[in-house]
């Protein structure tokens, strides 16, 4: 079992605008070394220039499963392996009701949503299996009981649910069954690897300030269009980028081993 003397690497999907954007960059800040992947290679591009830390940029489609497999032959590639990653690419869909919404748009939003989680967690689990874990801290835990002793972990994974993974939100159904999925595709995975020292975790955010928001608004139905989102959340005020960033980063960390098969609501008290 080696010790992690050498600079950790993190792949972020959807790296290349909103949350993505933010996890990348914040996992730079925290010394990693970055795989930032998006659909629109120029946004990834712009994204690894904001940050100070080794990194390449990488083209990926998360529906098609030779893209993925490219993407994380690329990492491994460039840095050896892959010590966590984020799979943050998704998208928001239509806005209807369900018999008013295209089957299409249904197809689409879970392709990217839910099969795009399924398909990097394939890639990615495979190659993490080819790598020995690794104790960042061993004298950390040297005097813990065993049951509770840090023994390594070959990586960790957080996958981008959303709030509207755990309750339904109307005009809303495509992204909601995605949402949905990745809990249920996060909670067996975690089950099926924590015996090989992969965790795999969730993240659950509500709105956000990113693109994809300015997006959202542009598509809603005429009477919500203007609704002043800060007044549904306690704090006042909707989630910053970087707020679910530090969560995801925080997953990924060696501060909570005991943690996989998690999901974590950042609601801002909703």
């Amino acid at each position: 079992m080696a010790t992690n003397t050498r600079k950790s690497v993190a792949l972020v999907t959807g790296g290349g605008s909103g949350i993505g954007r933010a996890t990348a960059v914040r996992f730079a800040e925290l010394g990693y070394s970055c795989v930032v992947a998006d659909i629109d290679e120029q946004s990834a591009k712009e994204t690894l220039g904001m940050l100070q830390t080794p990194g390449i940029a990488v083209q990926v489609d998360v529906t098609m499963a030779t893209s993925v497999e490219a993407m994380v032959t690329a990492a491994v590639q460039r840095f050896g392996r892959i010590d966590c990653a984020f799979n943050g690419a998704g998208t928001e869909g239509s806005y209807a009701k369900i018999a008013d919404h295209p089957e299409e748009e249904f197809d689409r939003v879970m392709g990217v949503n839910a099969k795009g989680v399924w398909l990097c967690l394939k890639y990615e689990i495979a190659q993490m299996l080819q790598q020995e874990p690794v104790v960042s801290d061993p004298a950390r835990w040297a005097d813990k009981p065993d049951v509770c002793r840090f023994r390594g972990v070959r990586g960790s994974i957080v996958n981008a649910s959303s709030q509207a993974g755990l309750v339904g939100h109307p005009y809303n159904s495509p992204y909601c069954a995605s949402k949905w999925a990745v809990l249920g595709i996060t909670e067996t995975a975690a089950v099926e690897y924590a015996k090989d020292g992969i965790r795999v975790n969730a993240v659950c955010p509500v709105v956000t300030a990113t693109p994809m928001l300015d997006r959202i608004k542009a598509k809603l139905p005429p009477h919500l269009r203007g609704q002043d989102y800060t007044k549904f959340f306690p704090v006042g005020r909707i989630a910053a980028p970087e707020e679910i960033a530090e969560a995801v980063c925080w997953l990924c960390s060696d501060a909570c081993p005991f943690t996989t098969g998690e999901h974590l609501k950042i609601a801002g008290g909703m």
